[in-house]
Parts: structure tokens; C-alpha cells; sequence
């Protein structure tokens, strides 16, 4: 940063004051993270040692490296397959992030750089699971949610395509939501198609097992994890206040609200949110007019086949020329019965 500073000299030349620059530091109030619990610091190192005290906490919990270049010895290293995350926990751990591979131990290094066993830590025997659940420390409304077993979305196929259950019943039963069941079962029958094409190959099969032992199962059994089947997600309209002057005698309810608002009441949305999907009770098949389609030829090796559908200008597409809004930063964003984003 340059201040001006004038001078009272005066110049034959430039007939006016002199401005000379003097250069004016200031010291920014920004502070390196470093850890909060205690760590090791550096001490005297040589000069030509471009080390600091950062890079020396992040050795410290990372651990030592094996042959491979890997940190075996770190607690996050290894994939979890016993269905509990293995999130951070920094607040509980306090620096003791290094564990032996085999015992299970806790490790600590000391200053001689040796490795030996941690003091007793009683907050990382007793975490709690919804603390387990938790993927950020410093957000605790946040939580992992449970996964479904392959046995529970084969029951749940089962029950739908075989038995001819609605997904109302099916949803009352598990404690699972309409649209969950509704993509489950369409997810099952994908599955299935695929395995019939022998498109399933063996890298997506190691993915698919190493995600699944990676998350918390589902257990309809447990009332705290089952779903809340009346859920409805906050609308838009709902998050700015309105005000309205009635009289202290007249009544006002959930559906006077709802007017006011401008929203359906909540009774009408449920019952949409009932007859979601194609295997609900209340749903109706759409007729869907016939349309001219005409598919390309399919050559050998290609799996995929070229469709043209007849359709009639101006009812799909855009005009050349014409600006869309899903370029712009600015669109609103609002969310469906659902939960689901939509532009407004």
C-alpha cells in the first residue's frame, strides 16, 4: 500500500509540490489453523530446512509411510466394511489418529520418534451412533442416512411385481417413503435387465460392495430409523412472513393459512404424495398419444439404436437464437412436494 505524503519544496519545472510515495505495511489479522488439541513443534532446524510447524502437524497425524507410500498406520486409511462410517472425529480423537494394523491398538509417537501406546481415551470407546453418523464435526444436523439391504429390496420386489401390494402398503410396512419404495423397485428391475444383457461388469460389482459395506443398514425393526411418512418439505412461499388483520373472534386454521399463502393444504398434498408412482392405489394410467417413430439401423457392435420421433415445431426445442435461463447464475431455485429442485 502507497500513501501520498506532499512536500513543501517547490519545482521550477513542474511549478507545484513535489508528491513523493512512502510505502506503508500492515499486518494482516489472518492466523495459520493449527490444530487445537497439542502437537509437537519444531525446534532449531537448519536454514536451508524450508519446514514449518504446519506441515510437521500434518506428518504427525498422517503417521509413517510403509514401502508402498502408504499411511497404514492412520486411522481413516483403511476402507470400513462392517457397515459403521469411519468419519473424522477430531474433537474426540484429539491427535490420536495412529492405530497398529493388526492389534487395533491406539498409537502415539513420541519425540524420539518412536511409537508407542496412546493414554486411555474413554470419548473414542463411548461414541455415541449418531455421532458415528455424522459426517462433518462442526455440523451436527447433518447425518448419514441408512442404506437398504439387499435382502429388504428383494423382499420389497417381492411384495410389489409377485404379490401385487400397493407401495402404500409396502411404505407402512418398512417405514420406508412412497418414492424410495417406487425407485427401489424400479432399480431392482434395471438390475435385473442388466444382468440378462451380462452388462454388469466385475469393477461395478467391486464398487457396488465396497460402497455397501461402507453404510449403515437399514432395520425396519428400529422405530428411530424408520422414516417420517408425513413428512412434507417446507415450501417456498412459506419462507417469508406475511401479515393479515383479522378479527380477535373470527377463526383462523391451517387451511385459512394455506389461502393466505397461496399453498394447497397439507391434507391435499399427502394425498398426492399417496398416489405417486406407478404401483400406488390411486394411481391412473395416462393415455399417451400415438406418435410416428422411426429407429435407425443397428450395425454391428453397437448396442445403442438411433431414435426419431415425428413432432411438430415449437412444441419441443428452443428457437435458435433464443436465451435460455438455465445459463444464468441468477435463476430461482424452489423445491416440490417431493424435496426435489425445480426452477421457478
Amino acid at each position: 500500500m502507497f500513501r501520498p505524503a506532499a512536500s513543501g519544496k517547490s519545482s521550477s519545472l513542474l511549478q507545484g509540490n513535489i508528491c513523493c510515495y512512502q510505502q506503508v505495511r500492515n499486518l494482516s489479522r489472518r492466523r495459520l489453523a493449527y490444530p487445537f488439541y497439542p502437537f509437537k513443534r519444531l525446534g532449531r532446524q537448519h536454514p536451508k530446512k524450508h519446514d514449518t510447524n504446519l506441515k510437521y502437524a500434518m506428518r504427525q497425524f498422517l503417521g509413517p509411510k510403509n514401502y508402498k507410500g502408504e499411511y497404514v498406520m492412520n486411522t481413516y486409511f483403511a476402507v470400513p466394511n462392517n457397515h459403521v462410517p469411519n468419519y473424522i472425529k477430531p474433537d474426540i480423537e484429539r491427535g490420536q489418529a495412529l492405530r497398529d494394523p493388526n492389534t487395533g491398538k491406539r498409537l502415539t509417537e513420541r519425540y524420539d520418534g518412536a511409537l508407542v501406546d496412546a493414554p486411555h481415551n474413554k470419548r473414542l470407546e463411548d461414541v455415541s451412533e449418531r455421532r458415528q453418523l455424522q459426517p462433518f464435526p462442526s455440523n451436527p444436523h447433518c447425518k448419514t442416512n441408512y442404506m437398504v439391504s439387499e435382502e429388504l429390496k428383494a423382499q420389497i420386489y417381492n411384495d410389489i411385481e409377485t404379490n401385487g401390494l400397493s407401495t402404500q402398503q409396502v411404505s407402512h410396512n418398512y417405514g420406508l417413503k412412497i418414492p424410495r419404495v417406487e425407485a427401489i423397485v424400479k432399480l431392482m428391475k434395471v438390475e435385473k435387465k442388466w444382468e440378462k444383457l451380462n452388462r454388469i461388469s466385475p469393477d461395478l460389482k467391486v464398487m457396488s460392495e465396497t460402497l455397501y459395506k461402507m453404510f449403515p443398514l437399514f432395520v425396519p425393526e428400529v422405530p428411530a430409523n424408520r422414516e417420517n411418512l408425513s413428512e412434507i418439505p417446507v415450501p417456498q412461499k412459506a419462507l417469508s412472513s406475511r401479515f393479515l388483520t383479522i378479527a380477535e373472534s373470527q377463526p383462523f386454521g391451517p387451511v385459512d393459512a394455506a389461502k393466505v399463502l397461496e399453498l394447497e393444504p397439507a391434507v391435499k398434498t399427502l394425498e398426492k404424495l399417496s398416489t405417486i408412482g406407478e404401483h400406488s392405489e390411486g394411481h391412473i394410467e395416462k393415455k399417451e398419444h400415438k406418435k410416428k417413430v422411426v429407429y435407425g439401423e443397428l450395425k454391428e457392435g453397437e448396442r445403442s439404436v438411433l431414435k426419431f420421433t415425428h413432432a411438430k415445431v415449437g412444441e419441443v426445442g428452443h428457437r435458435y437464437g433464443r436465451v435460455l435461463r438455465d445459463n444464468k447464475k441468477d435463476r430461482k431455485i424452489g423445491f416440490n412436494e417431493l424435496g426435489q429442485m425445480v426452477y421457478i
